[in-house]
């Protein structure tokens, strides 16, 4: 019996060569599956949270500055919505030119964009703290990743907030510079403690709490207390 291989390695070669067309040609094969059926699927693709960010406050009037801050926390980082947390009683203030209804009111007068909504998580909850009012919504929205939003004239006073620090731990902070307070921002105590943790605006979703932003750029010159002044 005559054989057509000369020995065992040129056998050994040419089952490796079979085995590697055999290989290919099923490669191909799948693939021509995948395109033709599976290809038509969908596919199941990572869920990317909801960025919504949190702006809280008294509004005692709500004015054109707060609107400009929520627009450019919608722009530079990036969020899908703004909500106006409405304050029913600051610990910190006790200047109320208007009620809590009042307030609401004008807000809605105010606003005209759909991404940017109202809140009255502390009036139904009855949180009157912030770092409360954020484990609350944190609880009832697992699915979303909150920005906590202030402005520069709020931040020099910041360590003053009841559990601070607690608010630097549960959520990024993003600071927007207002006139004549951006200065004071960047030395006030909550700054300076964790200056080491301070990103560019664009990355503050990304990464580990804490860390905060200063976002530097066109400005609103007003504010609710020269409003209440001048009225």
């Amino acid at each position: 019996m005559s054989y057509p291989y000369r020995n065992n390695f040129e056998i050994h070669i040419d089952i490796k060569y079979y085995h590697q067309q055999n290989n290919f040609a099923k490669k191909v094969w799948f693939h021509l599956l995948d395109w033709k059926f599976y290809g038509r699927l969908p596919i199941k693709k990572k869920i990317q949270k909801r960025r919504i960010g949190l702006l809280g406050g008294s509004f005692n009037p709500p004015h054109l500055g707060h609107l400009h801050i929520s627009n450019q926390a919608i722009k530079i980082i990036g969020l899908n919505e703004v909500w106006w947390i409405i304050s029913p009683k600051n610990p910190l203030k006790t200047d109320y030119s208007f009620n809590y209804t009042k307030r609401l009111e004008a807000c809605r007068k105010l606003l005209n964009k759909s991404n940017i909504k109202l809140s009255e998580v502390e009036k139904i909850t009855e949180s009157y703290y912030s770092s409360d009012t954020i484990k609350i919504l944190k609880k009832k929205y697992p699915r979303v990743q909150f920005v906590w939003l202030v402005g520069a004239d709020n931040m020099h006073s910041f360590h003053k907030w009841e559990k601070w620090d607690n608010i630097f731990i549960e959520l990024p902070i993003a600071i927007f510079a207002r006139p004549n307070n951006q200065l004071k921002a960047g030395l006030s105590l909550a700054a300076q403690k964790y200056f080491n943790k301070r990103v560019h605006p664009r990355n503050l979703l990304n990464g580990v709490n804490p860390r905060w932003s200063m976002q530097i750029g066109p400005q609103v010159n007003i504010s609710s207390t020269q409003l209440r002044v001048d009225n």
